[in-house]
C-alpha cells in the first residue's frame, strides 16, 4: 500500500502486520526536505527511509518512508517540508496521515 501527497489529511486503514509506504516529492537540490515531525510509535514502526533523486538538475526526486503496522490502534504521521536551516519560518507544506491499525 502506498500513500502519496494526494492522501494528505486522509485516514488510512491498515491491517495489523502490514507494511505501507508514504512517498512525497522533494527538491533536494534547492534545499527542501520532508522531515518526520510526528512519529507513529508504537502503532506503526518506521522500517526504511530512502531517497530517489531525479537525474535532472533541479528536478523533484521522491522521498519514501516504509512503515509496518505493529500494534492495533490509531496514530498520526506528520511531515514538514522546508529548508532545514530555516527554522524561523513556517513550513512550505505539511503532510498528515491518520492511520487506523486493525486486526
Amino acid at each position: 500500500m502506498q500513500f502519496e501527497e494526494s492522501a494528505n489529511g486522509q485516514i488510512a486503514k491498515v491491517k495489523l502486520g502490514a507494511t505501507f509506504d508514504i512517498v512525497l516529492p522533494e527538491i533536494r537540490t534547492a534545499g527542501y526536505r520532508w522531515v518526520l515531525t510526528a512519529g507513529s510509535a508504537p502503532t506503526c514502526s518506521l522500517l526504511e527511509d530512502t531517497i530517489q533523486p531525479n537525474p535532472a538538475v533541479g528536478g523533484a526526486g521522491r522521498h519514501r518512508w516504509r512503515f509496518r503496522a505493529t500494534a492495533q490502534g490509531d496514530c498520526e504521521i506528520e511531515f514538514r517540508y522546508a529548508r532545514p536551516w530555516d527554522s524561523s519560518s513556517e513550513p512550505d507544506k505539511t503532510f498528515r496521515l491518520k492511520v487506523q491499525v486493525r486486526p
